[in-house]
């Protein structure tokens, strides 16, 4: 019996040690299958100790601890005065950061090395689960920062407040952040401030980026937590930091872009605003189609308001009131003499885009001195024209008609005293002498009725017009008509003489430009319009291009000068059966 007892006991031996290599083997496949990176430090470790406390040679009188980075996990039954122990080091990417202790009572001993294998083996597993899961939260943290500054990016359109995109930063920055329930942010921008939605007082535990655009400190960004939790440092900060500058960036594209479009406004103003300079217009109409475009151009328009002082008038915008005492303002000179101011009027608490809204309040002051300017040249050159005639006009009539009459009187009697000395010959030259002086008289007296119409004083423009129209036929032996079929009667001398004017500039331009043998002048009354018409069969006449209409001629300006006086149209037309029309339309007030 005794010599069989020691073979029966290597079988026991080889049995005992293939149950504890079987132990061993479902230990560590276990405690690997339940390390996902997505359990806490605390649920791994509960997992090792769940499977490693059976693995061992006295599993219930087994303990087990891990200190991971100052912090203590241990098995359940774990308690004091278990110093008889096997312990394992436990590193992450070649730093120390806690061991593996496993502890039995003194009077047990370890299955020495086995179980220290073991111990060895579990405590590099949880290194290799600890530098994943590092690396793990490393690109989920990487991530979170990548999502957050894509959709910060994304949402920073320029067509967005700065209000709007603030929110939008505090919308992503916040869950990007280690501990996003309880982090709170603050930007600070020229001296404005903008909060996430859960901010409170009291939270002094903070990181902050300072914000700058174009070189100039505007503010900064502060994100805060409770004193009691840590920021993930630098990495946290470094989001903070491409936050601040993707801000700064957007702050600086926004300026440009307002500068762009102010400028753009202000381009398209004073653009609209020259177009609509025309001379035809009045003071009255200039000044409103600048208000119509200056205001839009401002940057609060919808309260913006403007006036216009000029030669003791006043122009006003049409939203224009009281108590409007925070302005800016142009003086408007004419010719170098001052005539008057262009004022912008805002409210007290809306500042002004200075010097940009100043620069443009006096390039529009400038575009109205000159027109103010060539609108007085304009005026001066028809009063000059207008003074010419009367001038030429009296001149013939008082002095040179006078003198050629003299004449002729005195050739007739030098007529009857040679007949009666019996000189025929002589007589006959003194008659011819009286003749053609007579005749002198009778032109002198045809040209001062051209140049100052006496009919148009004393019986009205349709009189005056017929009588024209005799004297044309006359003086150049062509048929000239006069037609209108209601008497027009015009109280506005100044009126009736510009209109007397288009019809007698026209008239001669078609004689002596055109070569014109028959002219109509027509005049007619339609309920609130009148129509003047002035149409020959000539070859058209210099200074009218009647396909491009290109009217270089002084006369013809003139002309169109003084139907702007009229606020009339004026056109040049060429006619199917040749020759011009000279076409005149206007409101009868």
């Amino acid at each position: 019996m005794d010599a069989v007892h020691p073979a029966a006991e290597a079988p026991a031996s080889a049995g005992q040690a293939l149950h504890e290599r079987l132990k061993e083997i479902t230990c560590l496949y276990e405690i690997r299958r339940g390390m996902g990176l997505e359990l806490s430090v605390d649920d791994v470790c509960q997992n090792i100790f769940e499977h490693l406390i059976p693995a061992m040679q006295f599993p219930e009188m087994a303990t087990a601890m891990i200190e991971l980075d100052g912090r203590r996990f241990t098995s359940e039954n774990h308690g004091q005065g278990l110093t008889h122990e096997l312990q394992s080091k436990i590193s992450a990417n070649g730093k120390p950061c806690g061991q593996l202790r496993v502890f039995y009572p003194e009077d047990k001993p370890f299955l020495v090395p086995e179980e220290q294998r073991l111990i060895d083996t579990v405590a590099s597993d949880l290194e290799r689960w600890l530098e994943r899961k590092q690396i793990d939260e490393a690109l989920h943290e990487r991530l979170k920062e990548i999502t957050c500054l894509y959709e910060i990016r994304r949402g920073m359109g320029l067509e967005l407040s700065v209000d709007n995109v603030c929110q939008n930063i505090f919308e992503h920055l916040i869950p990007a952040m280690q501990f996003p329930e309880m982090a709170t942010a603050m930007i600070e921008l020229d001296g404005r401030r903008f909060t996430s939605e859960n901010h409170g007082q009291g939270l002094t535990h903070e990181l902050q980026s300072r914000i700058s655009a174009n070189g100039e400190l505007r503010g900064q960004l502060r994100v805060f937590y409770p004193e009691d939790k840590p920021f993930l440092v630098p990495e946290e900060q470094r989001l903070i930091d491409a936050v601040a500058s993707d801000l700064e960036r957007w702050l600086e594209r926004k300026q440009m872009d307002e500068t762009l479009r102010e400028r753009l406004k202000e381009i398209t103003c004073l653009y609209e605003i020259r177009q609509g300079m025309g001379l035809e217009l009045s003071v009255d109409n200039v000044c409103q189609n600048i208000f119509e475009h200056l205001i839009p151009a401002m940057q609060f328009p919808e309260i913006a308001t403007a006036m216009i002082e000029l030669d003791g008038r006043r122009f006003t915008s049409e939203n224009h009131g009281q108590g409007l005492t925070h302005e800016l303002q142009s003086k408007i000179s004419a010719n170098s003499k001052p005539c008057g101011q262009l004022r912008v009027f805002y409210p007290e608490d809306k500042p002004f885009l200075v010097p940009e809204e100043q620069r443009l309040i006096d390039a529009v002051a400038s575009d109205l001195e000159r027109w103010l300017e060539r609108k007085r040249l304009e005026e001066a050159l028809v009063s000059i024209a207008e003074e010419q005639q009367r001038l030429i006009g009296q001149e013939l009539h008082d002095n040179l008609g006078q003198q050629i009459a003299a004449i002729g009187y005195q050739a007739k009697a030098l007529e009857k005293k040679i007949s009666a000395s019996g000189s025929g010959d002589t007589a006959t030259v003194a008659a011819s002498i009286a003749t053609q002086a007579q005749i002198a008289v009778m032109q002198c007296k045809q040209l001062a009725q051209g140049l100052l119409p006496f009919e148009l004083e004393t019986n009205g423009l349709t009189a005056a017009l017929r009588a024209f129209t005799s004297r044309i036929a006359i003086s150049y032996k062509i048929t000239c008509d006069f037609i209108c079929e209601n008497e027009v009667l015009i109280k506005d001398k100044g009126i009736a003489l510009n209109l007397y004017r288009i019809a007698q500039e026209a008239t001669n331009n078609a004689i002596r430009h055109g070569g014109a043998k028959h002219v109509t002048i027509s005049l007619v009354v339609d309920e609130d319009t009148l129509r003047l018409s002035i149409c020959d069969n000539g070859s058209g006449f210099a200074g009218v291009d009647t396909k491009n209409g290109m009217t270089p001629g002084m006369g013809i300006k003139i002309m169109q000068y003084r139907a702007r006086q009229l606020g009339a149209t004026l056109e040049f037309l060429s006619r199917a059966e040749g020759g011009v029309e000279v076409r005149l339309e206007m409101r009868m007030v």
